[in-house]
């Protein structure tokens, strides 16, 4: 059993109520939801709006830069202000966003609306985690904190195929439509269903309250080592998304449809780990020393049958499934773990969390192509990198 932080200060509930929990999952999912529904028709998009050539990738980049940005303002402003005014804002601003890129008529304007929308979304993303941390404790918080990471994980394998289905029978507008309706169903949600959870915050000091805020979450020891154990492991996972199109379209000569559901595969796995790991009954720690042992042992097999000359697409791919189990495994209790060290500052831990994943997840997608390495090499030593990382961190997250 994992016992509630010492210092709360707020009564918490034993368990969340089924719309409570699906509420916080649906806000999660938003930023990804955005993000991954125009993946299909980037090429046609970037024709449309006259993007140059080869840009077709700002579309996803602009949304992600909006997402990594916004966290560090909405969370430390949710300290001070309350989590629903905060959120409210931000949903606000993601269906404006949405509804502007629905109708932009050029590349620029749709990268700033693109933009819009990523900061929007960061409240979705960083203020779900910080009610959570208000609202539960202990093993309840895990358990909800487990649902969260599922459904930020799974949408990036769902979104595209919604998107897909929905641009080719309505253009590529109307995947960006659905963004905008969905934002503003969570919105009326929130108004009419989600009351403020964080009480007795004080809004004395203005900014330098915010600066103590950061000060005061940097310096928790246990919580950044936490942080980094699953930023690594993001770093793997978005490593592994950014090489499948040079694994196996490049490497193994696999159509781009089943590249896709390749990477899909990668998503339900996550969510296998996420689910088995409850199941076993295991404390929080062997769960993530458990996790990272997959991520290891997934790797050095990888490489194994690459050095040997065995790897196929499918080797390849089980062994990258082996690896996000095992991110599964170990990346929700990570994240609660990480966010229960920290006291009295919610929104700001869970905004400097998350900018280091968005941070950590970048720099794993852009490792792929430095990589002078066949995908088949360059994959599986990004993918032990990253566990050999993660294994490291986890010293800091250690009592002294």
């Amino acid at each position: 059993m994992i016992k509630p932080t010492e210092g709360a200060s707020l009564p918490r509930s034993q368990m969340p109520s089924a719309g409570a929990l699906l509420l916080l999952m649906a806000l999660t999912a938003l930023g990804q939801m955005a993000t991954n529904l125009v993946v299909p028709s980037l090429g046609v998009i970037a024709a449309d709006v006259s993007l140059p050539a080869g840009s077709a990738g700002l579309i996803l980049s602009a949304v992600l830069v909006g997402i990594g940005l916004g966290q560090l303002v909405v969370g430390p402003l949710s300290d001070r202000e309350g989590r629903r005014p905060v959120l409210l804002a931000g949903l606000a601003i993601y269906v404006v966003g949405s509804i502007a890129a629905t109708l932009a008529p050029s590349g620029i304007l749709l990268l700033l609306a693109r933009l819009m929308q990523g900061l929007g979304a960061s409240a979705g993303l960083a203020l779900p985690r910080a009610i959570a941390r208000d609202r539960y404790a202990g093993d309840t918080f895990v358990r909800v904190m487990s649902m969260l990471t599922l459904a930020m994980a799974v949408m990036p394998a769902l979104a595209p195929v919604l998107g897909g289905v929905i641009s080719g029978q309505f253009g590529w507008r109307a995947s960006l439509a659905l963004s905008a309706l969905s934002g503003l169903l969570v919105t009326v949600v929130v108004l009419l269903a989600l009351p403020e959870s964080h009480h007795g915050r004080s809004r004395e000091g203005g900014f330098a309250s915010v600066l103590a805020n950061y000060r005061h979450v940097l310096r928790v020891r246990v919580f950044l080592g936490y942080s980094l154990v699953s930023g690594a492991a993001i770093a793997g996972g978005y490593a592994a998304f950014a090489a499948a199109e040079s694994l196996y379209g490049g490497g193994f000569g696999w159509a781009p449809t089943s590249v896709g559901l390749a990477t899909a595969s990668y998503a339900m796995a996550f969510l296998t780990g996420g689910l088995l790991a409850p199941r076993l009954r295991v404390g929080p720690q062997r769960r993530i020393h458990t996790g990272i042992g997959l991520l290891v042992l997934s790797a050095l097999l990888f490489l194994g049958l690459t050095a040997a000359g065995f790897v196929s697409a499918w080797l390849a791919m089980a062994m990258i499934i082996l690896s996000q189990i095992g991110v599964g495994f170990m990346l929700p209790t990570a994240v609660a773990l990480g966010l229960m060290a920290v006291e009295g500052a919610a929104g700001t831990s869970s905004a400097v969390m998350g900018a280091l994943h968005m941070i950590a997840g970048a720099a794993g997608a852009a490792v792929v192509g430095a990589i002078d390495a066949p995908a088949v090499w360059a994959v599986p030593l990004i993918l032990l990198g990253c566990a050999l990382l993660a294994a490291g961190f986890a010293i800091l997250t250690r009592p002294t």
